[in-house]
């Protein structure tokens, strides 16, 4: 792959894991204006921290994304879709 080809498509997927952000966002903080309300309402109820169940969201998408590697096969969702959904989380833990 060509080094610009590279950055073209980094900055799409790059773009798309923002827009994804914003739409799966309003899904998951109705009524709050706290971006990690989802993580810390699971948390409470299963007595875990709200890092952790991040985390659990988030190894569920390397698992499919390991999937894919061993077999070549795509889940019910694209390789596209799971990595970027993988690089949203990275980023929630991270902030």
């Amino acid at each position: 792959m060509q080094v610009d080809t590279f950055f073209r498509l980094s900055d799409e997927f790059l773009k798309s894991c923002k827009d994804i952000q914003i739409e799966k966002g309003r899904e998951y903080c109705v009524d709050s204006s706290d971006k990690f309300k989802n993580f810390k309402s699971i948390g409470d109820r299963l007595g875990m921290d709200a890092k952790m169940v991040a985390l659990v969201y988030m190894l569920k998408h390397m698992d499919s994304i390991r999937a894919y590697v061993l077999s070549g096969k795509e889940g019910s969702e694209g390789i596209k879709s799971r990595c970027q959904d993988s690089v949203n989380y990275a980023i929630m833990l991270w902030a």
